[in-house]
């Protein structure tokens, strides 16, 4: 349950930008939800659609869950080095509703080359499909704020994409090992 919340402030530095510090915050803070069985969520108060999210992540939790994290998070020197933790606070009881944050995950060149080879082989691809398919995988917007991850089983790189929807109503569930949910809200104040 979602009673308190914390958040970790992007100290300004000068050899690199607030977007790479972002960067590298949420990369460990991923590396140690992991560790929570989807009890935590995350917002960015400043996030807009500029392609930024901010120098704030905000963390919410049960006031047990947010302890556990924050001491884990004191162990990563991206984390002392570069962020501020601010105390871990109630949620305010006045909300001006709750948001969602989805993961995108847009549709590109290499997975149109990927249906033509399939759907050649079965004998469906006609120049009808392909335009269908580019009308909508065209009209993704990626222009939504992201962050650039490394993983660390395959050591690709990528982008993850972040679309926040605001909602009226709360919706408990659960999120996964970065803060992020399909269903579950977060307060929004």
């Amino acid at each position: 349950m979602l009673t308190h919340y914390f958040e970790l402030r992007a100290i300004p530095q000068i050899e690199i930008t607030e977007v790479d510090v972002m960067n590298q915050l949420m990369q460990s803070l991923h590396q140690v939800l992991v560790n929570h069985q989807g009890n935590i969520g995350v917002s960015f108060p400043c996030y807009n659609l500029h392609r930024t999210l901010g120098g704030i992540i905000r963390l919410f939790g049960s006031e047990a869950e947010l302890n556990k994290l924050l001491a884990d998070l004191k162990q990563k020197s991206t984390v002392t080095d570069y962020a501020l933790a601010l105390p871990i606070t109630l949620i305010p009881t006045s909300v001006t509703g709750y948001l969602r944050l989805i993961r995108v995950n847009p549709k590109g060149q290499s997975a149109l080359r990927r249906a033509e080879k399939r759907l050649t082989a079965q004998g469906k691809w006609s120049d009808e499909v392909k335009n269908k398919m580019i009308a909508k995988w065209g009209s993704v917007n990626l222009a939504y704020p992201h962050l650039h991850f490394s993983s660390k089983s395959t050591g690709q790189q990528f982008i993850m994409w972040l679309k926040q929807e605001h909602c009226t109503e709360s919706v408990s569930g659960t999120f996964n090992s970065y803060g992020l949910s399909q269903t579950a809200t977060v307060p929004n104040f």
